[in-house]
């Protein structure tokens, strides 16, 4: 799932690299690891795979009881404490998820799209 998210989010950010979108990006990089959570959460289904799988990312027990048991929908479970530590930034980034306004900054400082550098001027 990773790596389709990456190639659609490498080529919107490519089309988009002109743009002067810096913070856009950063809330929608935001936007997508809060929906990737969402998804490893509804896949685990159960209460019990739930707790296990927090537990494993360094939840502690209580906590991890206290997420999977609550009554709240999906999205709103990504936004806690718990979601957030088991899956923080750097969770996604040992798994590959391509950083919009990272891969934007890229773009910007090669100057095209194929990442060779620019020639320097004749002096």
């Amino acid at each position: 799932m990773i790596e389709q998210v990456n190639n659609f989010v490498t080529g919107w950010v490519t089309y988009y690299r002109r743009a002067q979108c810096k913070s856009t990006l950063q809330d929608l990089d935001g936007w997508l690891r809060r929906k990737l959570r969402c998804v490893k959460l509804k896949r685990c289904k159960r209460v019990r795979t739930i707790i296990s799988f927090l537990m494993g990312q360094g939840v502690r027990r209580n906590e991890a009881i206290k997420l999977a048991s609550s009554g709240k929908g999906w999205w709103r479970l990504t936004d806690s404490q718990q979601a957030k530590q088991a899956m923080p930034n750097a969770w996604f980034d040992a798994l590959g998820l391509v950083g919009m306004a990272d891969h934007h900054a890229t773009l910007n400082l090669v100057g095209n799209r194929r990442g060779t550098r620019s020639v320097r001027p004749a002096v």
